[in-house]
């Protein structure tokens, strides 16, 4: 009886390890385009929700004769019921002084400063988290901003 032996060919190992190299790298490429894609829809969910309150804040006033929200703390509750001013949703904090938005919060966080003295102030300045300069950015809103500072002094509600 005789063996025939056959000439059985397979994967080298360096072919597996050139396999398992280029899928590595479009794993890599992947994972930075979802970072990417994760960033802009952060910032722009922020900023539109920014944009939203400082509508909110706006129509208070002008519901309010010129009236403003009293202090930042209390503005979801004084918000809150007032005809064409109701928050809707949950998770929007609107935080005192000292207490700034963050990458952590920076979605439904965000803080409020009036430009001038509250009982005579219709500006004012919403600080929100801006995930793609990765630092604090400010929108202006109400009638004399003029009086707004540079964002982060003067940060009394």
């Amino acid at each position: 009886m005789t063996l025939k032996q056959t000439n059985k060919r397979g994967f080298t190992i360096v072919e597996l390890l050139i396999v398992i190299v280029v899928i590595a790298i479009l794993a890599a490429i992947t994972i930075v385009a979802y970072n990417g894609i994760t960033t802009r829809a952060n910032a722009s969910a922020s900023k539109g929700n920014a944009t939203t309150l400082q509508k909110k804040i706006e129509t208070f006033i002008q519901v309010n004769n010129g009236t403003p929200p009293v202090a930042a703390t209390s503005l979801a509750t004084q918000l809150n019921g007032v005809t064409e001013s109701t928050i809707t949703g949950t998770g929007i904090v609107v935080t005192a002084a000292g207490a700034d938005p963050t990458a952590t919060n920076g979605k439904y966080t965000f803080r409020v400063k009036y430009c001038s003295a509250p009982a005579l102030a219709t500006g004012f300045e919403i600080g929100y988290y801006d995930y793609t300069a990765s630092n604090i950015a400010t929108i202006t809103g109400g009638g004399n901003t003029t009086a707004c500072t540079t964002y982060g002094t003067n940060a009394t509600p």
